[in-house]
């Protein structure tokens, strides 16, 4: 075959020739570049989706999570506020609130596209009692003692420790003297050979203060907060809030109220209320009595059979998401 490619008098290739294929190589190379670049991208991209997807899944599977510790948590404290007559009653009206709370959750999943499953049964709830002295005639105090009383005792647990004081009724006094003036929380037990004290009383500013002690010596002062004549003041000695395990004084922080060695106790104790005269108010708390079976020792009348907790079977599912847990719900109970 003839030689179709044109050649130098030499016959060589000429530089027009040399050229084109530096051309030619060129253009080739520029083009694989290019591939190189859309692959990368689109793997990147891919990546960005398939992280997108799993952090929606995670958010949604914590947000149905969240829906229903809190709607069983609200459940059990307002089945506990309505003081049933015996526990048999209290279980069976958690048991009922779930499987209605169920219902409502499943129609409010299924416009999203997903189907969810809460379940509990009575041998899932833990015995409890609710102790309030909001039947007392006059302040915190109550007719075996008008100062100092045991508000409950042969306990393992506690939350929900509240308590909702009136301001001006409270004493006003310093640290140094707020053993023998100042209302008090008092904790004792084997885990607390020395007993620990929680004080509220104002200070001669008018602030409300809240204190902690032990052994009855100088207090130390915890947190304070300004208030205005008439009003109340709540302190949630258990509670804990936008996942901070501290106690707060009228929303304020107030860090270090609660006992650390009462969070899980392996032995009973006690709480008692000391210058109960020097406050006017409510305490409000649901306790769990050791052993199982048994009711706390109280000095006043207002204890009632409640649940302590609750453990709940979640399931959820759409179409591209499985999640299934169990849960405990033990609304305001403190954490280590």
């Amino acid at each position: 075959m003839a030689d179709v490619i044109p050649r130098g008098p030499d016959g060589g290739f000429r530089d027009a020739d040399r050229g084109q294929l530096l051309i030619v190589a060129g253009l080739v190379m520029a083009v694989s570049l290019v591939a190189l670049v859309v692959l990368l991208n689109a793997t990147i991209y891919g990546e960005n989706l398939a992280t997108r997807g799993v952090e929606g899944a995670d958010r949604e599977a914590a947000d149905v999570r969240a829906t229903a510790v809190g709607g069983v948590g609200e459940l059990i404290d307002a089945t506990n506020r309505a003081e049933p007559r015996n526990h048999t009653v209290a279980n069976d009206t958690v048991v009922a609130g779930v499987a209605d709370l169920d219902r409502r959750m499943a129609r409010s999943d299924a416009d999203r596209g997903g189907t969810v499953h809460l379940a509990t049964d009575g041998s899932q709830l833990t015995r409890g009692t609710y102790v309030t002295t909001d039947g007392n005639a006059t302040s915190l105090s109550n007719d075996t003692n008008a100062t100092a009383y045991t508000f409950a005792g042969g306990i393992n647990r506690t939350r929900g420790f509240t308590l909702e004081l009136e301001a001006d009724e409270l004493a006003t006094t310093t640290a140094s003297n707020a053993s023998d003036d100042a209302f008090h929380v008092g904790f004792d037990g084997s885990a607390l050979p020395n007993g620990r004290e929680v004080y509220v009383y104002r200070n001669g500013s008018g602030d409300v203060v809240v204190a902690t002690g032990s052994d009855g010596g100088t207090p130390t002062v915890r947190c304070s907060v300004a208030v205005d004549p008439g009003d109340a003041v709540r302190l949630d000695l258990t509670g804990e809030r936008f996942g901070l395990a501290d106690e707060r004084l009228e929303g304020n922080r107030c860090v270090g109220v609660w006992p650390t060695e009462l969070v899980t106790p392996a032995d009973s104790y006690a709480i008692r209320l000391a210058n109960a005269d020097a406050a006017d108010g409510t305490a409000t708390a649901t306790v769990r009595p050791r052993p199982t079976g048994a009711d706390p020792d109280a000095d006043h009348d207002g204890t009632s059979p409640a649940v302590y907790d609750a453990t709940v079977d979640l399931r959820y599912r759409t179409a591209d998401l499985r999640f299934e847990t169990t849960v405990r719900v033990a609304p305001g109970e403190p954490r280590a």
